[in-house]
């Protein structure tokens, strides 16, 4: 089957749109084929500044990469991993990282190796755009990604795992960076990413998600909701016997659990319906097995200058010092 730019819903890309219709656009059709050396120049720069990522959300990755490997050393070795080993692995990795960035080694180098995501692959949007990364902010990076790392070691869930059967255990896989909870919703596929899913000793079938936020923000409780959707659909899990706990990291591994009743659970599906119907009226005749975007003038452009300054996109959409630009715009 030919490789193709497949139609779907996540809330990411609802998120995207909410913030900007033509980030969407450029997000999830512009960029479409860039990766390829004969596509028009305005494709490979959007594929490019696509994969750009700010100062803290590259920490969240980080944070998230960490996790998955101290669970994995759990589930290989059936103890907590040191304290000291972890926070060492961390800030090498974020040094590592930070100079691959800097010296702007992702305009050459692939992500991805024979399938497998290379960890230490970053592009940075400040290195990127030139701009200036002062060291206070690197420090204060480098300090909240040691202090979430400490909170996940410090939280009562990873004792609580080791409790339990490890074979019941789905890690997130960062390796290929993939959403591996994807499913059929209608014809639509919905994509969904999980940190950690496991067997309680109870029963109880729980959905973990890592916070290296604040966390407790109305778009995490959409977001545990999808994955309850998902795991009552997909898995067949009963709703009474699921439970979505959000780990907030940076506030010493703190829990808060959240239960869904069938009445929220409707609440979600509906949710999904919309969202979906929101992305199918921006392609072309409403086909998403085409999936062929609008002409632009459907995706404007938001009026917020210091966001537009801040968005990955900014060279192709605003910057007065760039050529290129879609037709029309």
């Amino acid at each position: 089957m030919a490789f193709r730019n497949r139609f779907g819903y996540s809330l990411s890309r609802e998120s995207t749109l909410d913030a900007c219709p033509r980030r969407y656009l450029f997000h999830y059709y512009v960029s479409w084929g860039g990766w390829t050396a004969g596509a028009p120049a305005i494709a490979r720069e959007a594929f490019k500044l696509k994969r750009l990522v700010s100062l803290p959300l590259w920490r969240g990755q980080l944070v998230h990469y960490v996790a998955t490997m101290v669970l994995r050393s759990m589930r290989l070795k059936h103890r907590i991993p040191a304290r000291g080993d972890v926070v060492r692995y961390a800030l090498e990795r974020f040094a590592a990282q930070l100079d691959f960035s800097g010296d702007r080694r992702y305009l050459t180098a692939p992500k991805k190796r024979g399938g497998k995501l290379d960890i230490d692959w970053l592009a940075l949007f400040e290195h990127e755009y030139e701009l200036p990364l002062p060291p206070g902010r690197i420090e204060r990076a480098r300090h909240e990604c040691v202090a979430s790392v400490e909170g996940l070691l410090d939280s009562p869930i990873l004792a609580e795992l080791l409790e339990t059967d490890a074979g019941t255990w789905r890690i997130e896989d960062l390796d290929r960076a993939e959403f591996s909870q994807s499913f059929v919703f209608g014809e639509v596929t919905v994509f969904a990413k999980t940190d950690l899913c496991y067997r309680g000793r109870d029963g109880v079938f729980n959905i973990v998600d890592w916070k290296t936020g604040g966390g407790g923000s109305a778009r995490t409780g959409v977001q545990l909701g999808i994955y309850a959707y998902w795991a009552t659909e997909v898995l067949g899990e009963p709703i009474d016997a699921i439970r979505l706990r959000e780990v907030t990291l940076a506030s010493g591994g703190k829990i808060r659990d959240h239960f869904v009743d069938a009445e929220r659970l409707e609440t979600f599906h509906e949710h999904i319906e919309r969202g979906i119907a929101r992305l199918a009226d921006l392609v072309v005749d409403g086909d998403t097995e085409r999936n062929e975007a609008r002409p632009p003038s459907d995706f404007p452009r938001i009026d917020d200058a210091a966001a537009c300054r801040a968005c990955n996109f900014y060279r192709i959409c605003r910057d007065p010092g760039s050529s290129l630009r879609l037709p029309g715009t």
